[in-house]
């Protein structure tokens, strides 16, 4: 009696190889969708935490804000004071104040980030406050901080549910403890389409923590709520940036 051959035939190879081709083609994407979406999820978690880090602060501070200081004055950033009162959890030194700390925490990193650490004494910060300028009157700078040493009270703040309160900003130099990066405004972002790296998740779209606490995944004409192109007005009356009277 002849044994049965149990030998694949070429044939039989090529047929598995096609179908393994197949599944990957169709589980890749999936697998690359479901990579996004985590960083996006972890993105979220991190502004939370920095939002409620920046509440904390507030209550202890009179309502105020952070808010950073320029070189000149010690290049002290507002995450500084998250760190120094432990509202952030690394429990900084007050020296933290006078001088750059390079002790950062996992939730100022955005997983997405495509900036590179050019500088291995420093950590990366995916985020930046609303930048303003006290009493602004010409619609440009209408956030609640700046580094020269000013913040409003939160409790000042207009439509406190909408207003943005901190958003990506996937910078070079927007390092941890650098008080000079640490803000950003749509006047910025809105000169950032032609530099692919600013955009973390998708083109065009930044997570934003508002002032209520809440988290949205939205694009920069999306924060101007339908009054004007953002991609040419720097007009900031009336819109998600808007911080003041």
């Amino acid at each position: 009696m002849k044994k049965q051959n149990s030998k694949f035939s070429l044939v039989e190879i090529l047929v598995v190889v096609a179908i393994i081709g197949i599944l990957s083609s169709l589980l890749l994407p999936a697998l690359g969708q479901a990579r996004k979406k985590s960083k996006l999820a972890l993105c979220t978690s991190n502004i939370r935490q920095i939002s409620t880090a920046l509440f904390m602060y507030t209550s202890d501070q009179d309502q105020y804000l952070p808010y950073s200081h320029n070189l000149n004055n010690g290049n002290s950033s507002w995450d500084d004071k998250l760190g120094v009162y432990d509202y952030d959890g690394r429990g900084l030194d007050e020296s933290a104040f006078q001088k750059e700390s390079s002790n950062g925490s996992s939730i100022y990193g955005c997983p997405a980030t495509e900036v590179e650490l050019q500088n291995q004494s420093r950590s990366l910060r995916s985020y930046s406050l609303n930048y303003g300028k006290e009493g602004n009157s010409n619609g440009k700078f209408r956030g609640f901080m700046n580094s020269n040493s000013w913040s409003m009270k939160i409790t000042n703040i207009n439509n406190t549910g909408s207003t943005i309160m901190i958003t990506e900003n996937h910078r070079q130099g927007n390092y941890v403890s650098v008080g000079n990066n640490g803000h950003t405004n749509n006047n910025f972002i809105k000169d950032q389409y032609s530099n692919m790296t600013f955009w973390g998740h998708d083109y065009a779209k930044l997570n934003f923590g508002t002032i209520s606490g809440s988290s949205n995944f939205m694009s920069l004409q999306h924060t101007y709520l339908g009054l004007r192109d953002a991609s040419a007005n720097g007009n900031q009356k009336g819109t998600m940036w808007d911080c003041q009277d």
